[in-house]
C-alpha cells in the first residue's frame, strides 16, 4: 500500500513540471488606391456617304448636301465623349488634314460639343459652305454610337477628278487624348459663276461716235468694266456680242467680227483688251469681238478662285476695256444697243 501512494506521487510531480506554451500574435495594415485610367475614344470608321442613307459617296458637287458618318466607341461609355471635329479637306497625297484654319477652297471645319452641339468653325469668314442636317446618338449609355455631320461644299471647293477630296475625324474626351481617322476620298466637279459690276457700258461721248469713228467706254466713269468670276477650276474668259444691234425700231448695224473702221456699209465691230493703252479706255492690243464665243487673249486659263486661311470668298476680277467703231457710211443717228455676252468655260 506504501509503495502505490509514492508511485502517484512523482506523477504528479512530472506533470507539473511541463512547460506551458506561449502564443504571442500581432496585426496591421495600409490603404491601397489605384485609379483607372480613363481610355480615349476610338473613331472605329468614318466614310462619305449620301443625304438619307448609308451609301458612299466617290463624286462631289459644290453646293449639294452630303454626310460624314463616323462611328465612335469609348469603353467608359460614349456619354465620356466630349468633343469631335470633322474636316472635310482637299489633299493630293492622302495625308490625314493637317489643318487648323477655315480655308473655304480646300479645307472645311465642322465641330460637335456635348454641351453646345454642332457649329460651322468659319470664324468671321463670309463662305457657300452650308452646314446641313445632322444627328447624334438619342442615347450615351453604350460604348459606341453613330454621329453624322450634313454639310453642303461650297462654291470654291476646288475641282479635282481625282478622289482627293476627303473626310477626317477625331473624338476626345476631358483629356483631349483622342485621335484622327480619314475616310477614302471622292471627287468635286465643277463651279463657275460671273457677274459684271455694271449693267450697261455706253461707248463714246454724249454726242455719240461719228461714222468712221471709234469711241471707248465712257460710262462707267472708270472707262472699263469688271468680270467678276466665282470658278473652283481652271476656266477661259470668253467675250461674244449679239450679231445685230438695233435701235428698238427699224434701225439695225451688223457686227463686223473684225477691229478697227468696218469697210462694209452698216456695220460695226467690238474691240477688247485687259491693258489700256493711250486714250482713256482704249484698248492696247485689240482683240476683235465675234458672234460666237472665243476666249480673250491672255485668259484661256485663268482660275481657280482662291481663298486665304480664315478669309471670306471672293471672286477673280478682271478688268477689260473695250472700243466700238461704226462704219462710213450706213449708221445712223440713233442709239444701237445689243448685248454683250462674257462666259467661264472649263
Amino acid at each position: 500500500m506504501r509503495k502505490l501512494i509514492t508511485a502517484l506521487v512523482i506523477t504528479a510531480l512530472l506533470l507539473t513540471l511541463a512547460p506551458a506554451t506561449v502564443v504571442y500574435a500581432a496585426q496591421g495594415g495600409v490603404t491601397g488606391q489605384g485609379k483607372g485610367g480613363n481610355t480615349a475614344p476610338t473613331v472605329d470608321g468614318v466614310w462619305l456617304v449620301e443625304t438619307g442613307s448609308d451609301t458612299g459617296v466617290t463624286a462631289m458637287v459644290p453646293l449639294s448636301e452630303y454626310r460624314v458618318k463616323v462611328t465612335l466607341g469609348d469603353i467608359n461609355t460614349i456619354d465620356d465623349i466630349q468633343d469631335i471635329e470633322f474636316h472635310v479637306y482637299h489633299t493630293s497625297d492622302g495625308a490625314q488634314s493637317a489643318s487648323t484654319k477655315w480655308d473655304a477652297d480646300q479645307s472645311a471645319i465642322f465641330k460637335w460639343n456635348k454641351t453646345t452641339g454642332w457649329s460651322m468653325e468659319n470664324g468671321v469668314a463670309t463662305t457657300t459652305w452650308v452646314m446641313g442636317t445632322n444627328t447624334a446618338p438619342s442615347v450615351f449609355t453604350g460604348t459606341t454610337g453613330d454621329w453624322y455631320l450634313g454639310f453642303r461644299p461650297g462654291e470654291l471647293a476646288l475641282q479635282d477628278a481625282a478622289a482627293n477630296w476627303h473626310a477626317w475625324v477625331r473624338a476626345d474626351d476631358e483629356n483631349k487624348n483622342g485621335t484622327g481617322l480619314t475616310a477614302t476620298g471622292a471627287s468635286m466637279g465643277a463651279y463657275n459663276e460671273i457677274s459684271m459690276d455694271v449693267g450697261t457700258i455706253v461707248f463714246g461721248t454724249g454726242a455719240g461716235i461719228e461714222p468712221g469713228q471709234t469711241g471707248y467706254i465712257e460710262s462707267p466713269a472708270t472707262n472699263y468694266l469688271t468680270t467678276l468670276v466665282a470658278s473652283n477650276a481652271v476656266y477661259d474668259l470668253g467675250v461674244a456680242s449679239d450679231g445685230t444691234w438695233d435701235d428698238g425700231s427699224s434701225n439695225t448695224i451688223t457686227l463686223s467680227g473684225t477691229t478697227g473702221v468696218p469697210v462694209t456699209s452698216g456695220q460695226f465691230s467690238l474691240e477688247i483688251d485687259d491693258q489700256e493703252l493711250g486714250n482713256p479706255g482704249e484698248p492696247k492690243t485689240p482683240q476683235g469681238v465675234t458672234a460666237s464665243n472665243v476666249a480673250i487673249t491672255g485668259h484661256g486659263t485663268d482660275g481657280p478662285t482662291t481663298t486665304a486661311d480664315d478669309a471670306s470668298e471672293g471672286t477673280l476680277d478682271t478688268v477689260l476695256y473695250m472700243a466700238l467703231s461704226f462704219a462710213v457710211d450706213g449708221i445712223t443717228e440713233v442709239t444701237y444697243s445689243g448685248t454683250i455676252t462674257f462666259t467661264v468655260t472649263n
